[in-house]
């Protein structure tokens, strides 16, 4: 690391939140391995493209790692921040680096790159700003070429939850209500007032499902990794279609609707190129049972939800008794969730899933989710019974059915 050139506290600050020098380095190098393994769902590597973009480089944090790329890859940068990209230019001579306005269009022509990188935009910016730049990064990758974008996904969210609940200030239940209807949160009044940012530049956070729906309408989403960019942000990989022609937005956007009817087999995710993921019945479009998994895991647990005729007495001792029901229910869903991807992941490849994990594993993972669903709902009905015995002595027997 000793090595490498350092850009100073406050360029590094506007990209850390922070001046620690270890930091700054070694999160740099993780980003490249973060970037590298999910590359390896497709089984790619950096290497194996030859012109590259950082979208959002900053000073470096992450191309500072990739000048060995640059022997067989030409290796660009982009940022809003002038000072970073000067310097950027001043110190690392193995890339090119063009500062951008807040949006589009970017001085590159059509199709330039293979492969466009980000870590924290998308993070930053509201929904008018991202539709623009989605738009114009599928102007500016070539037909068949990739990008992977991080978001702030659930594991986001919770951390907010928690700080916010802690900090005593705010209520992030109406941000959650907002996620759970519309898909996607930007928060306009957060740490970032006032500071050495941009005024558009806050905080964003994106539901799993709002990315399969509204993202597929300019790529194929060909994966979407929980936690996979710092072990904080998700990662989505996406592709755009070999077949696709410049100027025209591939499709409608996908349609999330209940079912009517018996639920129809899940159907794999085409992406851009569909506008629906999923039919059910007669009843006309709807998600998938994956995608349906995926949004309900992020609107998380109802505690209203079939309540209508409960006793409020006897839902409040409930409540009570099983008030750790929802973080519970979290991380079995959430590893059923993910054992779903990487079997459906696996099953396209026909031979291995994430990681070269092999399709009778990943089953067997898929299993054990399912069993720990079986052992959640046996005690959340334990515990239900319990505090209703404990709390409303008149209903101290569970019904016969």
């Amino acid at each position: 690391m000793e090595k490498l050139p350092w850009p100073g506290e406050e360029l590094v600050n506007r990209v850390t939140g922070g001046t620690d020098r270890t930091n700054f380095f070694s999160s740099g190098r993780q980003s490249v391995r973060d970037l590298e393994a999910v590359l390896a769902l497709i089984h790619r590597r950096l290497s194996d493209y030859e012109v590259i973009l950082d979208f959002g480089s900053g000073c470096g944090r992450i191309m500072l790692w990739l000048e060995h790329l640059s022997a067989n890859s030409s290796l660009h940068g982009v940022d809003i921040d002038e000072r970073a990209i000067q310097w950027s230019r001043d110190n690392m001579p193995w890339g090119t680096f063009k500062a951008n306005q807040p949006l589009p269009p970017l001085d590159y022509p059509d199709a330039t790159f293979d492969l466009v990188y980000n870590h924290s935009v998308f993070t930053h910016i509201d929904e008018n700003y991202q539709d623009q730049w989605l738009a114009e990064l599928r102007r500016v990758v070539k037909p068949g070429g990739h990008l992977i974008l991080s978001v702030h996904g659930e594991a986001a969210f919770l951390v907010f939850e928690e700080n916010v609940g802690k900090s005593g200030v705010g209520d992030p239940s109406l941000i959650r209500r907002e996620l759970s209807t519309k898909g996607i949160s930007f928060i306009h009044d957060d740490a970032f007032t006032g500071g050495p940012f941009p005024d558009f530049y806050h905080s964003t956070f994106h539901a799993p499902w709002y990315v399969f729906q509204h993202w597929a309408r300019y790529f194929t989403i060909a994966a979407y990794v929980p936690r996979g960019s710092m072990g904080f942000q998700d990662f989505v990989l996406l592709q755009r279609p070999a077949d696709d022609a410049p100027g025209v937005v591939k499709g409608q956007p996908l349609t999330v609707q209940p079912s009517s009817g018996p639920p129809a087999a899940p159907q794999p995710v085409t992406g851009g190129g569909s506008a629906t993921i999923g039919t059910a019945g007669l009843g006309g479009p709807t998600e998938d049972a994956l995608h349906r998994a995926g949004r309900l895991l992020h609107e998380g647990f109802d505690p209203m939800l079939g309540q209508q005729g409960a006793k409020p007495t006897a839902r409040r001792f409930v409540d009570r008794a099983v008030k750790s029901r929802t973080e519970y229910q979290r991380q079995v869903d959430e590893a059923l969730f993910t054992a779903m991807y990487e079997l459906r992941a696996a099953l396209d490849q026909r031979t291995t899933g994430a990681g070269g994990v092999p399709v009778a594993e990943l089953n067997a993972r898929l299993w054990d989710a399912l069993r720990l669903q079986g052992q959640r709902i046996n005690r959340l009905e334990a515990d239900l019974w319990e505090a209703l015995r404990q709390g409303s002595p008149d209903e101290a027997d569970p019904p016969t059915t």
